[in-house]
């Protein structure tokens, strides 16, 4: 039997060693516990594929993890991340997302942006707003898209299924009687593409007489200026003659030179009055040309109008033509 010295020794080698366990799991666990500040976030749209210890960004930098996952009360995914303040300061402003980290093993991470640098630092505990991953978006918009897809499809096999009860007892008269309404359209098409390729061709051949014009124009008013230039120049001639000298001044001569210059700024004034009117008469024809051609589009989406009213009210009409819809 063990003696109570032994007894005594083996008490107190237990409690050391229970002493160094105890020791040793305190200072691992300060060691390996994530220093930072706690955040959350709540997300309305799926979660799947972010987990506890998964990763959080900011601008592509590492800077937390997170740190607890669970569904809220009000059916929503809550999560708490920390984040290290050695890495990053968050400010008022920021926002958080969805973002895929690998494609491969399906996992998501939380990126986080945004925060203004002037404000004060976020506080710990603070919610931060999320917004709508780009996956969410692609999936609410490619599932509406479907929706859509998968109502026209059903839309189309209606009125497929329609047709296909009306050509059982059809005539080959009535097949060609559709076939010569359809060629119509398209000739009335046609001809409306036709006439806008000549209003096109018409305003350009107009915008060009107009620049021929004005570089007309232009070039006259220069010349007179010209002239009005030389003339100014040889009043000056004349008055210093007159000082030199002290001859008397060549009133005629002034006066005839006077004369051709009002003459030409009356032919000038004239040039103009041309030109104007050529304009006028060419902007007239372009609103002619515009107006016939908005008539033809007119009477082109009449054509169309009365068709898809037609179609509306009896899709068999597109196989046996056009009848009178029975109440």
């Amino acid at each position: 039997m063990a003696t109570p010295k032994q007894k005594f020794k083996v008490s107190i080698f237990l409690l050391f060693c229970i002493g160094i366990m105890v020791g040793g799991t305190l200072v691992v666990t300060g060691i390996y516990q994530t220093p930072g500040l706690r955040y959350w976030l709540e997300f309305e749209e799926s979660i799947l594929g972010l987990y506890e210890g998964g990763m959080v960004e900011y601008l592509g930098v590492p800077v937390g993890k997170v740190q607890e996952i669970h569904v809220t009360p009000n059916q929503l995914a809550h999560v708490e991340i920390m984040i290290n303040p050695k890495k990053v300061t968050l400010h008022d402003g920021v926002q958080g997302k969805l973002v895929i980290y690998s494609i491969a093993a399906g996992t998501m991470a939380i990126s986080l942006s945004g925060g203004n640098p002037e404000n004060e630092p976020l506080p710990e505990f603070s919610l931060i707003p999320c917004k709508t991953s780009v996956i969410e978006a692609f999936s609410s918009q490619l599932t509406t898209i479907l929706e859509d897809l998968s109502s026209t499809l059903k839309d189309v096999s209606v009125i497929g299924e329609k047709v296909r009860i009306q050509v059982e007892g059809l005539e080959d008269t009535t097949v060609q009687d559709i076939m010569n309404g359809v060629r119509n359209i398209v000739n009335k098409g046609d001809a409306f593409v036709s006439n806008t390729d000549t209003l096109v061709e018409e305003t350009t051949e107009a915008v060009r007489d107009f620049r021929g014009h004005a570089n007309t124009l232009v070039e006259t008013i220069s010349e007179r200026s010209q002239d009005l230039e030389r003339l100014f120049k040889k009043l000056e001639s004349l008055a210093e003659t007159y000082t030199s000298r002290g001859e008397e001044l060549k009133v005629d001569e002034l006066q005839q030179n006077l004369n051709k210059l009002l003459e030409q700024m009356d032919s000038t004034v004239a040039n103009m009055e041309t030109i104007a009117g050529d304009m006028m008469h060419k902007a007239g024809n372009v609103e002619y040309t515009l107006r016939g051609t908005l008539t033809d589009l007119g009477d082109s989406l009449e054509s169309v109008r009365i068709l898809v009213n037609q179609l509306k009210d009896d899709p068999s009409a597109l196989i046996r033509g056009r009848g009178r819809i029975q109440e």
